[in-house]
């Protein structure tokens, strides 16, 4: 069914405003996913604030470039679906790759747009190996208390080899 220019024009308007606000913009060509899968995986992203809507080629180019980013629509072809983020950055690409890994058929990694900066393909794959958030700052947080922990345990150890020694002493000093 073909859409009324009043309806195309509210779509592109709708995607202009989603492109200018999210710092994060994924988009994947999906094939054959049936129903259930891409509800499901429509429900995963949704439950971590990620919208994902598919829309046509046409009317994404036509928003992107009134946006000024005709760069991201450089590789669109086939059916396209779009995800957009707004607080974690890297989150929906670490999930649509993991998507991608476990269903190779269905569901591939194009294009993203992170903050300002377009990658593509290849760039992705290594961008969704990245640790997490939560996982640096537990990485960060552990590299701080290191030095403190080591400074502890030497200075403990220190102070036990010389109450040793002391006792040695007294000891020894007591048989006397």
């Amino acid at each position: 069914m073909a859409l009324s220019r009043e309806k195309k024009e509210s779509i592109v308007q709708e995607l202009k405003e989603e492109l200018k606000r999210s710092p994060s913009v994924v988009l994947s060509n999906y094939y054959g996913i049936n129903v259930q899968s891409m509800t499901e995986l429509r429900d995963s992203l949704r439950e971590k604030d990620i919208k994902f809507k598919i829309y046509k080629n046409t009317l994404f180019k036509i928003a992107a470039k009134e946006v000024g980013l005709d760069g991201l629509t450089s590789s669109l072809s086939g059916s396209t679906a779009v995800a957009f983020a707004q607080e974690e950055t890297l989150l929906p690409v670490k999930m649509l790759r993991k998507y991608s890994i476990d269903n190779k058929d269905q569901l591939r990694l194009i294009i993203a747009l992170l903050e300002g900066k377009i990658y593509l393909e290849e760039q992705l794959d290594r961008i969704a190996s990245l640790p997490d958030k939560e996982e640096l700052l537990a990485r960060i947080l552990g590299n701080l208390k290191s030095p403190i922990s080591l400074t502890v345990y030497t200075l403990k150890s220190s102070l036990l080899a010389l109450v040793n020694v002391l006792d040695q002493i007294h000891k020894s000093k007591s048989k006397e």
